[in-house]
This record gives structure tokens, C-alpha cells and sequence, in this order.
């Protein structure tokens, strides 16, 4: 009888230097660099210009960077109005895949050039916590919290989750599972996103896709 290998098991799809896994022996690199000592050394920030540029920031560089993330936090009021409309009991990937698409409906950059990539880039990383935190109000029923511009990425989230600010400890042990999960080379998202980007839609949608 014949039989079909119908997955993508031991099948090379693409080659990668972003980020490399050994399962066997515990090991996660980004870019050069063992996740572990970054969850030490670096925050979720710092990992993510890591992986956007293939080298960690400068001071300035650094400086720059969050200041972009936080000027990309807020999401505009009308798809916080829309998530309103959607029933309580929706699934929350949902909810996120259906926005993160509606993003290219509400910024206009130019199609194809690197520095219409980066700026999707930047809004995604930076707006994803803002919807999934306002789509956890409003389903519970309370007020969506603004981000804050004076907390780092992972105290932001969960402020706007929580509607408090975390303490330190709390803060670094979120930060960490974003460095975790910042990266993990060619999984089922991953391919999925690729896929969709291979056909020139934009990055909105390919990420759209992953999240589904």
C-alpha cells in the first residue's frame, strides 16, 4: 500500500540566521546569541532590535528604538468602538487575527520598500498588546486602559491588562517570556506568514495568517 508523508517533517523549506533551536539539548539562539543570556543581559526591547537588525543596539540606537515602540502603541479608537460590537464569549486569537489584518485598512505606507517593512514591523510589535489587552476589557466588562508612556513594554501590557502597575519582579518575569517566545524559526505561524507574504501581501495580513 502506498503512503503519503502529507506534513513538512525533515523537509527543508527555507534557511534562516535569525534563530536557531536544538530541542534535544535545550538550546535557543537569536541571532548569534544564547536566549538564556539574554533573558539575563537584554530585555524584550533590546531582543527585538536584535532580531529586526542582526545586531544589538547602541545607547542612542536603543534609545531610539523604544521611543518608536512607544509612540506605535495606541490603535485607533474606531477598531476599540468595533471590538465593542463582537460577542463576549469570541475567541480571543480570533479577535487579535480579524485586527492585526484591519491594520492595513488604517496605515497607509508605501508598499514595498524596506522601511514600509520596518515600520509594519514596529506597529505589530508595538499595537499587538494594545488590542489583545483591550479586547480582555472589554469582554470582562471594564474600562480599556491607554498605554502608558513611562512603562517598558512587558510593565505596559500588563498594566493595560490589569489596570495596575507591576512590581519589579513581576515585570522582569513577563519580559522574559517575550524573549522566549520572540522567535522560534520556522514553525507552523511562521511558515503560514511566509506563505502569505510569498504572494506580496502585505505584512499585516502574512501575520494575520500566522495568528490564525
Amino acid at each position: 500500500m502506498d503512503t503519503k508523508n502529507i506534513g513538512l517533517r525533515n523537509i527543508e523549506v527555507a534557511d534562516t540566521r535569525i534563530s536557531y533551536i536544538d530541542g534535544q539539548k535545550g538550546k535557543l539562539i537569536y541571532r548569534g546569541y544564547d536566549v538564556l543570556d539574554l533573558t539575563k543581559n537584554s530585555n524584550f526591547e533590546e531582543t527585538c532590535y536584535l532580531l529586526l537588525h542582526d545586531e544589538l543596539p547602541t545607547s542612542d540606537e536603543y534609545v531610539d528604538f523604544k521611543t518608536e515602540l512607544v509612540d506605535a502603541r495606541i490603535i485607533p479608537k474606531q477598531m476599540q468602538i468595533n471590538m465593542g460590537n463582537w460577542r463576549k464569549d469570541a475567541d480571543p486569537m480570533d479577535v487579535l487575527q480579524a485586527f492585526v489584518a484591519a491594520f492595513g485598512g488604517y496605515y497607509d505606507e508605501e508598499f514595498s520598500t524596506k522601511e514600509a517593512s520596518y515600520s509594519r514591523a514596529v506597529n505589530l510589535i508595538a499595537k499587538v498588546p494594545t488590542i489583545v489587552s483591550s479586547w480582555h476589557r472589554i469582554r470582562n466588562n471594564k474600562k480599556i486602559i491607554d498605554p502608558d508612556s513611562d512603562l517598558g513594554h512587558a510593565a505596559n501590557f500588563l498594566y493595560m491588562l490589569n489596570g495596575e502597575k507591576p512590581d519589579l519582579e513581576m515585570e522582569k518575569i513577563f519580559d522574559i517570556c517575550l524573549i522566549l517566545h520572540a522567535d522560534h524559526t520556522l514553525n507552523a505561524s511562521t511558515f503560514a506568514a511566509r506563505q502569505v507574504a510569498s504572494t506580496r501581501a502585505h505584512m499585516y495580513s502574512a501575520a494575520s495568517a500566522a495568528v490564525g
